[in-house]
């Protein structure tokens, strides 16, 4: 039976409100936010969240340059220092720009409610991707002996919606990979469950990306071999002579570097034989037009 986990039941509002006032307010029950020598600060080895998005911390690290750390960081004591349960991003670009103090809340915690509020606070802020978020709920059911129930309360999701995320740990780990690093969505594997064959999973994981595959073509492959009664031949690679692969050339490659650091977002350069195409990503229509101003295009 998982133990209580004190004050960590009043969710993670009670441990991680919004800080508006200056740093050496006191908040959190009363709480001082203490100022912590960075080379005190570790991170913490568990943290469910393992990728860091490039163009994400750039941003942080000039604001931090600019404006110093507005938010304290939260951290638990551990040997003489102090590991982080909250804000390792933040702490990442404190050492990146050379700070040497980092405004901290200090909690009491053990290892299982530093790990559930680490694994909260990203699935909250929707910082892991959806690989990182089935490991750390596998991991609370297998280390702290969370049940199904017990974490879709602690996570606010519903049962299925958890039972469907550890599912896609069936998958192995060449396709989890291929979500984890961008190249696919889970929309793309999660059909590739149901062939339950491993090699088969990974053969159509590099068909679907080298042939730039959507969601819908997907399934209707997959429902096509599972009309069949799950036979598989190589007959059902059939995109393959529909749909060209898509190959960059390294000058290509040079170029999309060059536009990804010039329009500062990501770029995607696809081509084939007889076509190609630029993929270009915003976050909202101010991006949008700051994309199109760095184009040097008034289409607005």
């Amino acid at each position: 039976m998982v133990k209580s986990k004190g004050g960590l039941g009043r969710g993670l509002g009670a441990l991680l409100p919004d800080f508006d006032e200056p740093t050496n307010s006191i908040e959190n029950d009363g709480q001082a936010i203490a100022q912590l020598p960075l080379e005190k600060i570790m991170v913490n080895p568990d943290q469910p969240r393992k990728h860091f998005d490039e163009d994400q911390m750039a941003d942080l690290i000039d604001s931090v340059k600019e404006h110093g750390i507005l938010q304290p960081i939260i951290v638990a004591p551990r040997d003489n220092n102090y590991i982080i349960v909250a804000g390792e991003r933040r702490y990442r670009a404190a050492k990146e720009v050379g700070l040497t103090i980092l405004p901290a809340i200090i909690k009491e915690l053990d290892d299982e409610q530093i790990f559930e509020l680490a694994l909260i606070e990203n699935v909250q802020r929707a910082n892991l991707n959806p690989i990182e978020e089935a490991r750390g709920y596998k991991r609370l059911i297998d280390h702290f002996g969370y049940s199904a129930e017990l974490l879709a309360k602690r996570m606010g999701k519903s049962r299925p919606q958890i039972s469907n995320t550890l599912r896609l740990l069936s998958l192995p780990d060449e396709v989890l990979a291929f979500v984890e690093d961008e190249r696919l969505s889970v929309g793309h594997v999660r059909p590739l469950i149901a062939l339950n064959d491993t090699q088969w999973q990974i053969e159509f994981a590099h068909e679907i990306f080298q042939n730039d595959l959507s969601v819908r073509e997907v399934e209707a492959m997959i429902s096509n071999i599972r009309e069949q009664g799950g036979k598989i031949s190589t007959e059902q690679m059939l995109f393959q002579a529909e749909k060209p692969k898509m190959t960059i050339s390294h000058d290509l490659l040079s170029l999309q570097e060059q536009l990804k650091n010039r329009l500062q977002t990501k770029v995607k350069i696809k081509q084939s034989e007889t076509k190609g195409k630029i993929e270009i990503e915003f976050y909202g229509d101010d991006d949008l037009k700051r994309v199109i101003d760095a184009l040097g295009g008034e289409f607005y």
